[in-house]
């Protein structure tokens, strides 16, 4: 019996619920060499049960790994090392794939044999309607730099790439402070060794929950100024020139201001929105999008 081209990894935590909805998108796949490796990461409402009875009922070619809790990135890692394809697709555990995903993906490989990875674009949707897309890449020459100076290019549930160059990097890192921020971290490092392709297509989609995400919000922004500032000092050296100066400055702005519109979005505390937008004018004051944002938290405040 021959191996699947691709391997389905799906890191599922609690998916009992809805893991069936995001399975039968991927047996809708008109690309049918795959399997799914499900990696039940120390669930505790019968999530393996579920992905088993699926799998078997309708004969899908895969299987359920069951692990104490790892969080996301050990689930991954622990899905990669037991695919049997060349290629992985990451799916996470409620999102959803368009029918024609793989098959799109899979012929940009083979159009592009040099490829590593494969993106594309999300939609985000509630009840079934798209509220917005989050649109992925470009590729770029140097795509190590344009990942680290212009923000996260890859999504995982829109993303396929070969499994040798992702364990060749040792896959995703596991430790505390790169959770939240683990695929980030992975994809700079994949693209120093991948060259990544982007379909203009939106071919996965993220259905919206509702969650209390204020609370994450500062502990996600301080793993990605740790995460930036790591990787300043490996990409530009500890005494980069002025230009460069400017460029980290402007990256790490731009993470002030995401949080700031975050905390915004979400009510979040005052001291705490107040901090980023201070940290955020202070790394790079001149930019329209800083000044703005500013603007919007200055005219929230008065609100108040």
């Amino acid at each position: 019996m021959s191996l699947p081209r691709v391997s389905v990894v799906i890191p599922a935590y609690n998916a009992a619920s809805f893991i069936e909805t995001t399975l039968d998108s991927i047996r809708a796949q008109t690309f049918t060499d795959y399997e799914v490796v499900v990696v039940d990461d120390g669930s505790q409402d019968g999530t393996h049960r579920v992905a088993e009875a699926y799998l078997s009922g309708h004969r899908l070619e895969g299987r359920v790994i069951r692990q104490e809790n790892k969080k996301i990135a050990g689930a991954r890692n622990t899905g990669m090392r037991a695919a049997a394809g060349e290629f992985i697709a990451l799916l996470d555990h409620d999102d959803l794939w368009r029918p024609d995903k793989l098959a799109l993906v899979m012929r940009e490989f083979e159009l592009h044999p040099e490829t590593g990875l494969v993106g594309h674009h999300i939609a985000v949707t509630k009840d079934g309607a798209v509220v917005r897309v989050i649109r992925k890449g470009p590729a770029a020459a140097r795509m190590y730099e344009r990942l680290l100076l212009e923000g996260n290019a890859v999504s995982p549930s829109a993303a396929v790439f070969r499994k040798d160059r992702a364990l060749a990097i040792g896959g995703f890192r596991e430790e505390l402070e790169y959770v939240t921020v683990e695929d980030y971290d992975f994809w700079m490092r994949l693209s120093k060794v991948a060259p990544f392709r982007f379909i203009d297509r939106i071919l996965s989609e993220y259905p919206l929950r509702e969650t209390s995400a204020s609370a994450r919000i500062g502990f996600h922004h301080r793993n990605l100024e740790t995460l930036l500032r790591r990787h300043f000092l490996e990409h530009f050296g500890p005494t980069p020139g002025l230009l460069d100066r400017l460029r980290m400055r402007r990256r790490m702005a731009a993470a002030f201001r995401s949080a700031l519109g975050r905390l915004l979005e979400t009510d979040g505390p005052a001291e705490e929105a107040r901090d980023y937008a201070l940290r955020m004018l202070s790394e790079y004051p001149l930019d329209p999008k800083n000044l703005a944002r500013a603007c919007q938290w200055a005219l929230r405040r008065l609100e108040s």
